[in-house]
């Protein structure tokens, strides 16, 4: 664990990393197995026999990879059991995200039944997820200091991103404006906290907090989605902005994703349009 936080995991990963390694160790001394003795046979045997989700398992799978990768690296274990074990195909489930009618009612909904300074609050953050994609933790942990007013009116956050690295994140002119009011009645309230979001109580506000507030609002809205919570905005950000034709490079860049096949995902929105396309043709 001092490991990762000496290359800047953040606590949630370390956290998560620790919960899957104790329950590895626990395994090991139920089943009496010491670690130099063990083979490719047993890692299988302790990932597969969870009754969890194929992705649980691949969690798990790679947490066993990284400790004994560790292990080798330091001259610890001299072979690497779990190197040869394969991660599970999963199929790629389409994102579950708000068409425009849908993410504009919402917008509404807390206009009209949300009020003060929460409200406020309410709506600054459903705004920030639906129009600049930002991750639940990444706005749970601004602070003063990480925004930065250009000459044009608009916004750039500073944020710690995915992966503990700093990143810019672009408001537009709508929500730059919105932005303004909120840091307005934010500086009023009397407090030593440096959070730009607040709780009722004062105090930062949580992810738990956010994901309750984003399901609430669903649920007054009459939206019913498989999933209710805040990756809802996020996954609609980036497919309003594929239906709008903007680079699936620069759509990438704005998610924060390291790889071009997550961004990849968001195409589904191009289906509907090929079945029209293909139609023009005439025989």
């Amino acid at each position: 664990m001092r490991w990762m936080k000496l290359q800047h995991y953040s606590p949630t990963t370390i956290k998560e990393y620790n919960r899957e390694l104790t329950g590895f160790i626990d395994y090991l001394e139920a089943e009496d197995l010491e670690l130099e003795d063990l083979q490719l046979i047993d890692i299988e045997d302790f990932v597969f026999s969870h009754e969890v989700g194929e992705r649980a398992k691949n969690r798990t799978l790679s947490t066993v990879k990284s400790f004994f990768n560790y292990l080798c690296s330091r001259g610890i274990l001299a072979k690497n059991p779990a190197k040869d074990v394969k991660l599970i195909k999963i199929k790629r489930k389409n994102p579950v995200f708000l068409q425009e009618e849908e993410y504009l009612l919402l917008i509404q909904t807390i206009d009209e039944q949300a009020t003060g300074f929460v409200g406020l609050r309410d709506r600054m953050i459903v705004s920030l997820f639906l129009a600049t994609g930002m991750r639940v933790s990444e706005i749970a942990g601004m602070t003063f200091g990480c925004e930065k007013k250009g000459r044009d009116g608009r916004y750039v956050l500073e944020v710690m991103r995915k992966g503990q690295e700093m990143d810019f994140v672009y408001m537009n002119s709508a929500v730059s404006e919105l932005f303004d009011v909120y840091l307005h009645e934010r500086r009023k309230i009397e407090t030593t906290c440096e959070a730009i979001f607040l709780t009722y109580r004062n105090k930062p506000i949580d992810r738990t907090a956010i994901y309750r507030m984003v399901k609430k609002y669903f649920e007054m809205t009459g939206i019913d989605k498989k999933k209710m919570g805040p990756h809802v905005l996020r996954h609609t950000f980036a497919t309003t902005l594929m239906s709008k034709d903007v680079s699936l490079y620069k759509i990438k860049e704005l998610m924060n994703h390291k790889n071009i096949s997550t961004t990849e995902k968001y195409l589904h929105v191009m289906e509907e349009d090929l079945k029209d396309v293909v139609e023009k043709i005439e025989l």
